[in-house]
């Protein structure tokens, strides 16, 4: 009876639609009327969904319709072959819908498109697909600021992280989402998001919450008469009782959702129930019916195209056949469900898949094999684990409380209003509406005359600040004027006085013969300071003039090299300090550069770094990078303090006024320094603590010559001779670090060098570690979660043990790494690794050779690509970490996270990046909170460049 209404049904809306059309020609029709929506809502009505579909694919073909139209029929063709099960065919033509409302510049409607994409991928598993394109459609809502289209993007997003694993990203969409269902959605949106949120309690195996959630779900659903929640409330409800090993509660309640999903003729929904009967019957060791459960379950996820339903029907298929001891069928469904799972990127059930594989494996005798799938799961285990999203629950659910309670209260405040408000004489109404009235106007124009004046005592107040920051400039320059002259007149008066005496007392005859030629050399000597004190005047003057220019000629950088040497050696040695010049560069160095400025500039900054150090060192470390020279002059002097490095390059100044008397000096020698540095396309940086020492950073462009690359290659290949007879590190090494990128960038270039590597992430575990196994060395970074590495060495110490340890860290400044090697560290190691340095620091510890040649070949060697790409992975998550502690105000949290991204963007080339880091986690360390917020807005802006 059914099938001839059905009949009946298709040859009236045919009649309907036919007499619609008016013929134009054999295969073309036209509408009489626009009616096409009318049209549409009775096909999607239709019970027969194949007839409809070929119905809206007649009418989309049968003439010329306006875009609009156009976008309707494609939408319900879309939709048909949704409820199809044809997956395919509906995702390309909401493709279609989606380029046509682009092209049209229907942006509400191409947004709409992308939700449909996005559905009707998630349904198929497709979830990179159904990512993007909700987060597309998510970026036109957010725009037009329309609070129920953004709640259902939040919680489709959710489900597609929940889908991958990815639970704490989904867990932050469906905060997103919560608060507007609260505000702006149904009951019917709130009870949605909880049972979401059910599920992902029950991916997280808290099952007695899953369980309680659920239960509240279905009390909800069955007021509002809601079956399909119903059913889903019943199926997440039979899994939780599965996990609990309660299976007669299971069986019961999923196949009550069975019974509705075949009765409402749902497809896409029995396949999915039907696997997890497979699975529950597996457990319950019914074998034979886990089969016919999972057989139906893959007919029915094929025909809908449910590739979630069909990769886990056959899992349990394979694993019923396992039990049955059919290993080799068993292992053929599985390698089917595990293709299908890597293209989905599903690695729930590629986790599972991994450990049934690794069971088949060894029941057929395949040990190895068994293992390799073994170290699969866990590796796949340890990636999804997530120990921080339970407490994130837990405060989910806190912060859901505490808006249910704030609600209720605004509910009885409104009601108590209401019945005030009921209360009230109705005679008053006219009188309160026309006093109110009155009040408005007066408190307008009030209001207009406050900020009237307000506006006026603002333009006062700022150009009174104006005026004073002028005449502020204006003393400071008087004053530096001032300062300069006194400098200048006691430079130049002290020289000039001794040459004019001496002179005199030439003249005089007051001087012996004998020592004629000693007074001589003294005048020679003033007279080449007044020389050098005019020669810095004048440069200056022609730097603000533009009438630098440089010589630019090949120059062997080791003849300035000895020249520095022979300098400043000898005044070092008077000092009592030590002057090293340090450098792995080969003989000759042949660049283009202008020798002298070069040779003035690295003057200025030696000579300063041993006029203003007591006792100590002063190095000069010369290093080569791509295109670049960099010249590092550390001193262990006075140093200086932050306001002072501010005004350091300015001219005519020192760090304070006393400095000049007490060391001499007009304070013209970095500025110009500067000056020459910024026309030969360089730059000169300083970093420097009060009383700790300073460093300076000389980095230079420079072309190398022809000469110059072949005399390297050279090197390169005597080297590669060399290689042949060198054996590679032999050993163990333990490396501390709590970032994962930077943990496994070095523990892959300590593997190159022949070592076996250990891994920490913290203090705990490298201690825990060193108890199993036997180490050579340490690597111990000093800032870590939990136990940091400093706590971690007085404890390794404390316990008698003597391995040697080396601080790897970013904290290069000079007093830090004094206060390392206080304490008993063996060495140091600054991050990003230096090749050289790593590499002659690590060797010394281990049997083999490795030279700085041949390591640099296996780094060259080395595929970075999967690193560097996890790197910007986890960077997209710490992105919305920085967000999150910055709205919570957490300095501390966002100081720590902004010296991980620092460390590692510097160890992955990302200079600009390292530094925005650097320079957020300095304002929160200087306590500058005026900054903070510019500081965390211009590395988020950093992120973006870096990811897009």
């Amino acid at each position: 009876m059914a099938g001839v209404k059905s009949v009946l049904f298709s040859l009236l809306l045919i009649t309907q639609l036919s007499a619609s059309f008016a013929v134009r020609s054999e295969n073309t029709y036209q509408f009489n009327d626009n009616n096409v929506a009318q049209r549409l809502s009775v096909l999607e009505g239709m019970e027969d969904k194949n007839q409809a579909l070929a119905l809206v694919a007649k009418l989309r073909t049968s003439g010329d319709f306006y875009a609009l139209d156009k976008l309707s029929i494609l939408a319900t063709e879309s939709k048909l072959y949704h409820q199809l099960g044809q997956l395919d065919k509906a995702i390309a033509l909401a493709q279609q819908q989606q380029s046509l409302a682009n092209e049209l510049g229907y942006k509400k409607l191409e947004a709409n498109a992308y939700k449909l994409i996005g559905v009707y991928a998630y349904y198929q598993g497709n979830n990179r697909l159904a990512l993007q394109s909700y987060q597309r459609a998510l970026a036109y809502y957010l725009k037009v600021n329309e609070p129920i289209a953004q709640a259902n993007l939040y919680n489709n997003i959710a489900l597609v992280h929940a889908k991958t694993g990815q639970l704490e990203s989904a867990l932050l969409s469906y905060q997103q989402a919560q608060p507007l269902y609260q505000n702006h959605g149904s009951l019917q949106d709130q009870t949605d998001l909880e049972l979401n949120v059910a599920n992902l309690y029950l991916q997280l195996r808290r099952y007695e919450r899953a369980i309680t959630k659920y239960f509240d779900v279905i009390e909800k659903t069955k007021e509002l008469g809601h079956m399909k929640g119903l059913a889903m409330a019943h199926a997440g409800l039979g899994n939780a009782y599965k996990y609990t090993s309660d299976y007669q509660q299971a069986e019961h309640y999923m196949l009550l959702a069975l019974n509705y999903y075949r009765d409402s003729k749902n497809d896409y929904f029995t396949a999915a129930m039907l696997h997890n009967l497979a699975e529950l019957n597996n457990l319950m060791s019914n074998i034979e019916a886990a089969i016919t459960y999972a057989q139906e379950a893959i007919r029915l996820s094929i025909a809908q195209e449910h590739n979630i339903a069909y990769v886990g029907s056959l899992y349990s298929l394979a694993k019923a056949y396992f039990f049955q001891g059919k290993h080799a069928l068993a292992l053929n469904y599985l390698e089917q469900s595990s293709d299908m799972v890597k293209q989905m990127q599903y690695k729930e059930q590629q986790m599972y898949n991994f450990l049934l594989r690794a069971l088949i494996l060894a029941a057929q005798n395949k040990t190895f094999q068994a293992v390799q799938a073994q170290q699969q799961f866990l590796q796949l285990h340890i990636e999804m684990a997530n120990n921080e999203l339970n407490t994130k629950l837990a405060l989910f659910d806190a912060e859901q409380l505490q808006q249910e309670v704030q609600q209720l209260k605004q509910q009885k405040r409104v009601q108590e209003l209401e019945t005030q408000r009921a209360s009230q004489e109705r005679n008053f109404i006219i009188i309160v509406v026309l006093a109110m009235l009155l009040i408005v106007f007066l408190i307008a124009r009030r209001e207009i005359e406050r900020r009237s004046k307000h506006e006026l005592e603002l333009k006062v107040k700022q150009r009174t600040t104006e005026l004073e920051l002028i005449m502020q400039e204006l003393q400071n320059a008087n004053q530096i004027k001032s300062q300069f002259l006194a400098n200048m007149s006691h430079e130049i008066r002290t020289p000039l006085t001794t040459v004019i005496g001496q002179a005199e007392a030439i003249i005089s005859g007051d001087i012996d013969e004998h020592y004629i030629h000693k007074e001589v050399e003294i005048i020679h000597g003033n007279s080449l300071h007044l020389l050098e004190l005019t020669n810095n005047i004048l440069d200056l003057s022609k730097i603000e003039a533009n009438k630098i220019e440089l010589e630019l000629k090949k120059q062997d950088l080791h003849d300035i090299l000895q020249e520095l040497a022979n300098i400043f050696s000898i005044q070092a040695k008077k000092k009592g300090l030590t002057f090293e010049i340090i450098h792995a560069l080969t003989r000759p160095f042949l660049i283009e550069i202008d020798g002298f400025r070069v040779k003035q500039i690295l003057i200025n900054l030696c000579a300063n770094a041993i006029k203003f150090t007591a006792k100590g060192h002063v190095e000069l470390k010369i290093t080569q990078s791509d295109h670049h020279l960099d010249f590092k002059i550390t001193d262990s002097g006075i140093g200086m303090s932050s306001s002072q490095l501010q005004h350091l390059f300015e001219s005519f100044t020192q760090g304070d006024s006393s400095k000049s008397r007490r060391f001499g000096g007009t304070g013209l020698g970095l500025c110009l320094s500067d000056q020459l540095a910024k026309i030969m396309g360089a730059k000169i940086t300083v970093e420097s603590e009060l009383n700790q020492g300073s460093v300076f950073v000389f980095s230079l462009p420079c072309k190398f010559s022809a000469d110059q690359v072949a005399k390297q290659s050279k090197v390169l290949a005597e080297n590669a001779d060399n290689q042949q007879h060198q054996k590679p590190l032999q050993g163990t090494i333990l490396l501390a670090e709590d970032h994962d990128d930077n943990r496994r960038l070095i523990a892959r270039l300590l593997s190159s060098l022949g070592l076996e590597v250990l891994t920490a992430r913290n203090g705990l575990e490298a201690l825990a570690l060193l108890e199993q196994h036997q180490v050579t060395l340490v690597l111990m970074d000093i800032q870590m979660p939990e136990m940091d590495g400093i706590e971690a060495f007085k404890v390794l110490r404390q316990r008698g043990y003597e391995i040697p340890v080396v601080a790897l860290t970013a904290n290069a400044m000079s007093h830090e790494i004094s206060q390392y090697l206080a304490l008993g560290f063996n060495g140091h190691l600054s991050k990003p690794i230096e090749r050289q340095i790593f590499v002659a620091t690590i060797s010394q510890y281990y049997d083999g050779s490795v030279s700085l040649a041949q390591a640099n070949e296996h780094f060259e060697q080395l595929d970075m690509t999967d690193l560097k790409q996890e790197f910007l992975s986890n960077l997209a998550l710490e992105q919305q970490d920085l967000i999150l502690h910055i709205n919570n105000s957490a300095w501390q949290k966002l100081a720590n996270l902004a010296h991980r991204i620092a460390g590692a963007a510097q160890m992955f080339g990302f200079a600009e990046l390292s530094q925005h880091a650097l320079s957020l986690e300095m304002a929160i360390k200087n306590n500058e909170t005026l900054t903070i917020n510019n500081h965390t807005q211009q590395l988020l802006n950093e992120i973006d460049q870096v990811l897009w």
